[in-house]
């Protein structure tokens, strides 16, 4: 795939894809829109679905987003553009609606739950969450569910990785502030932040900044989709979780965490703005501490 070329790979993700394509006992778990099993960069791929279904008859439930992140994380490799780990099991847990529009806390925390039971060990958020009422998120009972089923996953030993959101402004959503969620905020080829992504001081301190895939096709009718911005950089962090947990598969979800999230030195964390995703140096600090 483009970001994992020699000239191009700002992640520095081919230190990853180039020892394994992922286990199939590394289950990655996918909340997102509606997705097409039929596809043929998924075709034979270990896919499971959990929870809502697609609508009988209705090809447009296909035609988005869910099916774009799905195939950038598990399309076949010898699709055009392979998936980042495509060797890995995935669970896919649809929410309502076509091409995820806002989600609500509810149906994210069963979302969440649904998957984080069904043995996923990273999931794959690349959805936003509603806004709340002016009451604030402390006051609203899906907020509390929701921070609850993080709770859940956090004590099951399940990374959830999220995107932070494209608003361009800085603050994010209450799920990115919670501390075992990984925000992911998106920039280009060339490692530059991309001015969409929402930004503050959690995803700062906790987060990770990610290129964002070329992810696109044409859909049932001919309409162009695309996915763009940090739904689009999401995946990159969640394949290289699961790549990094098939290259070490005794390793913590803390210590697979601490790994990916740790900035290479001499760089530093600023107050709003996460470091860049470095997937070779995630190897390196997992490879010492195995050998530890």
């Amino acid at each position: 795939m483009p970001l994992t070329g020699a000239l191009v790979d700002p992640a520095r993700l081919s230190a990853l894809t180039a020892r394994t394509t992922g286990r199939p006992d590394v289950v990655v778990g996918v909340v997102d829109g509606f997705v097409d099993p039929g596809h043929p960069d998924l075709a034979l791929q270990p896919l499971r679905f959990v929870g809502a279904r697609v609508p009988a008859g209705d090809p447009g439930a296909f035609a988005g987003h869910g099916t774009l992140v799905v195939s950038a994380l598990g399309a076949r490799p010898t699709a055009t553009t392979p998936g980042l780990c495509p060797g890995c099991s995935f669970v896919v847990r649809p929410v309502p609606g076509l091409d995820v529009p806002p989600a609500t806390p509810d149906d994210l925390a069963g979302a969440l739950v649904d998957v984080v039971a069904a043995g996923a060990r990273v999931v794959n958020l690349s959805l936003a969450l509603e806004r709340l009422p002016s009451a604030g998120p402390a006051d609203d009972p899906g907020v509390r569910v929701l921070l609850d089923a993080v709770e859940l996953a956090c004590r099951r030993g399940v990374l959830v990785v999220a995107a932070a959101g494209n608003d361009g402004e800085i603050g994010g959503s209450p799920l990115v502030h919670h501390p075992w969620v990984i925000p992911v905020v998106a920039c280009d080829d060339a490692g530059r932040l991309l001015p969409t992504s929402t930004l503050g001081r959690a995803i700062g301190r906790r987060g990770l900044t990610a290129p964002a895939l070329p992810l696109a096709f044409t859909a049932t009718g001919g309409a162009a989709r695309a996915v763009t911005g940090t739904s689009a950089a999401a995946p990159v962090v969640t394949g290289a979780v699961a790549l990094l947990w098939s290259l070490f598969p005794g390793a913590s979800a803390e210590a697979v965490r601490d790994a990916i999230t740790r900035p290479r030195p001499p760089a530093r964390r600023t107050s709003v703005v996460p470091p860049l995703l470095d997937a070779a140096y995630a190897y390196d600090v997992l490879r010492e501490a195995s050998v530890g």
